[in-house]
C-alpha cells in the first residue's frame, strides 16, 4: 500500500554499490503547474560529493501520486504516474526546474510535446531524516521512512508531504454529545474514507492528544485508498480499496475513556481481501491510546522487557481466564461456528470496556478465521476486584 515507500527507480542515479547518506534532506513545495496547483515533494542526499534526488508530487484537485526520477541533470525529472518505475512504466512528462528566491521555477512538458507549461513552487518546509541505510539506488531516499519505527498512520501524520496529501477538503458530520464529550465524524471529500474526532473536551490539551492519536487511523486509510487510487495495471487498481466501507462505533464513552468498534473489508490487489475488525480504547483523561493492562493487573513485565515482547500473564488473570467457557455466564458470542469456540483456536483475545465489565474479543484474524472476529465474553465489573491497579481509580467511579 505505501507505494513510493518501495519504488525501485532502477538504474542510473546513484553508482556506488556502497554508498551511505548520513542525511536524507526533504523539501515540500506548494505552487502550480500551469494554472494547477500542485503539491510536490523532493528528497536529496550527498553521495560521494555529489547531490542526487528523487521526488513525487500530486495535483491537489485529485491527490494521486506521480513518482519523479532524476534523469540526470539536477533538478531536471522525468515522471511516471500510477506505476513503479521500470522498463514497463511510461513516462509522461518531464519536470525541468531551477532554484528561485522563494523556491524553484522551471517548466513541465508533455512527453512527445514542445509547448511547455510554467512551474512556480514555493518552498513550505524542510526536514532531516538520518539514514540508516547504504545508498544503493534512488529509491532508497524513501526506504529510509521504513526505519523510522513508526506504526499504522503515524508517518502520514508526522510527515509533512504526506499529512498535506491526507487531509485536505474534509467534511463533517454532526456533533454527538455525552456528557462533557462531543464527537463527530470526519470525512474525507474525495474519497469518502472517515473516522472519529472529538469536538469537546474539559481539557483542550488533552483534546489535542486524543485528536492527534485519533487522527493516525483516519490517515493510515486515507493514505492507503489514495495509493490504491494512484495504481494501476492489477485488479483493485484506481478504486479505493474499499477504505471507504468501513464502519465505525462508539461503543463506550466515558468522561475517562472511549472505546470505538471498527469494520472494514479492503482490496487492492493481492490473493483476498484484508478483513478487520477490533476495538480501539482512546485514554480521554490523558490523551492517546488505552490498554485495559494500563488500569489491570492482567501481565507480568520480566526484566529486560522491550515492547513487543511477549509477557507471561499474572495468576489473577489466569484465574479468571480458566472461568471462561461458552457455558460461561460471560459468554456473550456466536454460537454457530464451532470452530472459533474450541480450545485450540491459536489467537488469543484482546482486552477493552464496556458499560457492564471487561470485554474479551478477537480481532484482525487472518482471512480464512474471519468469520471467528469478534466479542466472545463481557466480564461483570464485580468480578474484576483482584486485577485492578491503582490507577484505575482516576478512570472509574466506584472502584
Amino acid at each position: 500500500m505505501k507505494l513510493l515507500a518501495s519504488v525501485v527507480f532502477g538504474l542510473g542515479l546513484l553508482m556506488a554499490t556502497t554508498a551511505h547518506a548520513d542525511t536524507v534532506t526533504q523539501t515540500v513545495y506548494e505552487g502550480t503547474i500551469g494554472k494547477s496547483p500542485v503539491v510536490v515533494e523532493l528528497r536529496s542526499a550527498t553521495v560521494k560529493g555529489k547531490t542526487v534526488y528523487i521526488g513525487q508530487y500530486y495535483y491537489t484537485r485529485y491527490r494521486t501520486l506521480i513518482s519523479l526520477k532524476a534523469s540526470g541533470t539536477a533538478l531536471t525529472f522525468q515522471e511516471h504516474p500510477g506505476c513503479f518505475v521500470g522498463p514497463d512504466c511510461p513516462v509522461t512528462g518531464t519536470l525541468t526546474l531551477k532554484p528561485a528566491s522563494a523556491g524553484l521555477t522551471g517548466t513541465w512538458t508533455a512527453r512527445g510535446k514542445k509547448a511547455s507549461l510554467p512551474v512556480t513552487l514555493t518552498k513550505n518546509v524542510t526536514r532531516s531524516l538520518t539514514s540508516t541505510l547504504s545508498l544503493t539506488q534512488p529509491g532508497d531516499l524513501y526506504a529510509v521512512d521504513d526505519t523510522l519505527n513508526q506504526g499504522r498512520g503515524e508517518l502520514a501524520r508526522n510527515d509533512p508531504f504526506r499529512a498535506r496529501r491526507v487531509n485536505q477538503n474534509n467534511v463533517y458530520g454532526p456533533e454527538i454529545s455525552a456528557g462533557q464529550i462531543a464527537y463527530r465524524t470526519v470525512t474525507d471529500k474525495a474519497t469518502g474514507v472517515h473516522y472519529l474526532q472529538l469536538t469537546r473536551h474539559p481539557d483542550p490539551a488533552v483534546l489535542a492528544k486524543v485528536n492527534a492519536t485519533l487522527d493516525i487511523e483516519r490517515f493510515f486509510r486515507v493514505e492507503n485508498a489514495l495509493d490504491c487510487l494512484s495504481q494501476t495495471g492489477f485488479v483493485g487498481a484506481g478504486t479505493t480499496g474499499g477504505f471507504e466501507d468501513f464502519s465505525d462505533k462508539v461503543v463506550y464513552v466515558s468522561s475517562s475513556l472511549m472505546a470505538v468498534e471498527s469494520a472494514g473489508s479492503t482490496y487492492c490487489g493481492g490473493a483476498h481481501p484484508s478483513n478487520s475488525w477490533g476495538i480501539t480504547m482512546y485514554d480521554l483523561k490523558r490523551g492517546g491510546y488505552l490498554n485495559a493492562d494500563q488500569l489491570l493487573n492482567l501481565y507480568v513485565t520480566p526484566p529486560g522487557w522491550a515492547p513487543g515482547d511477549e509477557r507471561p500473564e499474572t495468576p489473577a488473570f489466569q484465574k479468571l481466564k480458566a472461568k471462561l467457557s461458552p457455558q460461561s455466564p460471560w459468554f456473550v458470542g456466536d454460537r454457530s461456528i464451532p470452530e472459533c469456540l474450541a480450545d485450540d483456536v491459536g489467537y488469543d483475545y484482546q482486552t477493552s470496556f464496556n458499560d457492564k465489565g471487561l470485554v474479551f474479543s478477537r480481532s484482525d484474524l487472518p482471512h480464512v478465521m474471519g468469520a471467528c472476529m469478534g466479542i466472545y465474553y463481557v466480564v461483570p465489573y464485580a468480578e474484576l476486584k483482584a486485577l485492578w491497579r491503582p490507577e484505575a481509580k482516576a478512570y472509574f467511579s466506584g472502584l
